[in-house]
């Protein structure tokens, strides 16, 4: 085994070896070595099929045949490519969710990234305008999905890896894409990258140790963040800015992106970010910037930033119900019901706020417009419209499952039943608004 290849039993997870493999020489040069290697854990490989060119089809027939000559199966994963973000970037996303829902727990899948991918990834990301996380280039191992991605070539050149097919008279398949200049990485592989050997010998030796020195500066500011973060939520998720003030817009940015991560949202794009945090130090207090990407949105409010799933509106809506079975409210906004004994049907009505939009909770006490009910309570105001009011027999009773009036209180305690309002966005949910807040 290549000294500059690690030793199989040290990859991490004890599920299966599980080989992303398109059949080109990169991914037959991996899974020789570790066929050669006998890694002692079920090895496998999956060809995804991007269907993007009439040729695709027989490309995966012969990978499959390729990788059951190295003595290993082969699975055909076809996956449709929405053209998102162009198609490098849509056929790469289409491809990793394929190979994540194929995984199981503690399995590691291993990709033949090498030397020259890592180089061009840190050169266009420099043209992208990537910070340190990005410069840092291709991880080696992170976690993915329930096990491990893991990329054991990062040692090896493209040249090692021709040299290695030569001398085992190793088939492989050429794929023409990757001769296509109109894709960004071709490009920079075929003009800008030998450009700049001729006139600097070392180029790849400096992109890759600016990637290692990125690396490590991206982990240090990695580290500090991680132990911002576990004081800076507070008890309604919300994330206080306060203890991010005296930071750079750079290092509030990496608290925002990991942030995201950590409540299983993707990251907002880099350039809309780096607005959205120009606009944080501009606004005035009584502003509200927000930044909207995929099905997230972002919003500063009394000083905290609000992270939400991006609910679509439901304009006016009244539903009638009779409480007996569970009402399924608009949009994403949740569930109606009455928990506890069963009991006859009553002349119920949920809605979104009406044209007498108060009510008295208390016995003493004067009616309450329920939007100051909600203001006070510190219910963001783009949340206040979509707490559900109920209405008994054209009588506004409650606000959510929070508030009740005194005489619909007294009728549920009567019938030994309890309101709950079961919210449907997980943000929602953190923020209070469901039943006992």
């Amino acid at each position: 085994m290549p000294a500059d290849f690690p030793d199989p039993t040290t990859l991490p997870g004890r599920g299966r070896i599980v080989v992303a493999f398109s059949g080109g020489p990169d991914s037959v040069c991996l899974l020789h070595l570790l066929a050669r290697a006998e890694p002692g854990r079920e090895l496998a490989c999956i060809h995804v099929d991007h269907g993007l060119d009439p040729e695709s089809g027989e490309r995966a027939r012969r990978a499959a045949a390729i990788a059951a000559r190295l003595g290993v199966a082969c699975e055909i994963l076809r996956v449709e490519v929405e053209a998102e973000q162009g198609p490098e970037a849509s056929a790469r996303r289409a491809r990793y969710m394929a190979l994540e829902r194929s995984m199981a727990t503690d399995d590691a899948l291993l990709t033949a990234h090498h030397a020259d991918d890592q180089a061009e990834t840190v050169l266009l990301r420099l043209l992208r305008g990537a910070g340190p996380d990005g410069l840092a280039g291709i991880p080696a191992v992170r976690r993915f999905g329930p096990g491990w991605l893991v990329r054991p070539l990062l040692g090896w050149t493209r040249s090692d890896i021709e040299r290695w097919l030569e001398r085992h008279r190793l088939d492989c398949i050429r794929d023409p894409a990757n001769d296509c200049p109109d894709f960004d990485r071709n490009f920079l592989r075929q003009e800008i990258l030998p450009a700049l050997r001729e006139r600097w010998a070392g180029a790849d030796r400096a992109l890759l140790r600016s990637g290692r020195l990125c690396r490590g500066a991206a982990d240090f500011v990695a580290e500090q963040v991680a132990r911002d973060l576990e004081n800076a939520p507070d008890e309604s998720a919300a994330l206080r800015l306060e203890r991010l003030a005296a930071d750079s817009d750079y290092y509030r940015g990496a608290a925002i992106r990991a942030w995201c991560i950590r409540e299983g949202f993707e990251p907002p794009p880099g350039r809309r970010l780096d607005t959205f945090l120009e606009q944080l130090s501009a606004a005035a207090d009584d502003r509200c910037p927000e930044l909207r990407w995929d099905r997230a949105v972002l919003r500063r409010w009394r000083d905290r930033l609000w992270l939400d799933v991006d609910v679509p509106e439901t304009g006016d809506w009244r539903l009638d119900w009779n409480g007996i079975e569970p009402l399924s409210l608009p949009g994403q906004l949740g569930v109606m019901k009455l928990a506890g004994a069963a009991g006859p049907a009553l002349g119920l009505a949920v809605g979104s706020p009406g044209e007498d939009d108060a009510f008295r909770i208390h016995e003493a006490e004067e009616r309450r417009d329920c939007k100051r009910l909600l203001t006070d309570a510190g219910v963001p105001p783009w949340q206040r419209d979509l707490w559900p009011r109920l209405w008994l027999e054209g009588r506004l009773v409650a606000l959510g499952a929070r508030w009740l009036s005194p005489d619909f209180r007294r009728l549920l305690e009567r019938r030994g039943q309890t309101l709950v309002w079961e919210t449907g966005p997980r943000r929602l949910a953190k923020a209070g608004l469901e039943s006992g807040a």
